[in-house]
């Protein structure tokens, strides 16, 4: 596989869009795997830490409403 940004090999997988990148343009950015409700009614977040981001995409900081997949 080739880096979606400059064709060298790649090296890994953008967690939140899945391009190819290389180790030269792969940035990281904690990925959310599950939300919960703690003891205490706090909403909570298992996160991974580092995940790799092409930096090309954008993900969103808020969640966005899709009312079309009911």
């Amino acid at each position: 596989m080739e880096c979606y940004i400059c064709g060298q090999p790649a090296h890994g997988i953008c967690k939140f869009c899945g391009r190819a990148i290389c180790r030269d343009h792969f940035k990281t950015l904690p990925y959310p795997i599950a939300t919960y409700v703690g003891e205490n009614k706090t909403p909570k977040m298992i996160v991974v830490a580092d995940a790799l981001i092409c930096g090309e995409c954008h993900p969103q900081p808020e969640p966005i409403e899709m009312p079309e997949i009911y």
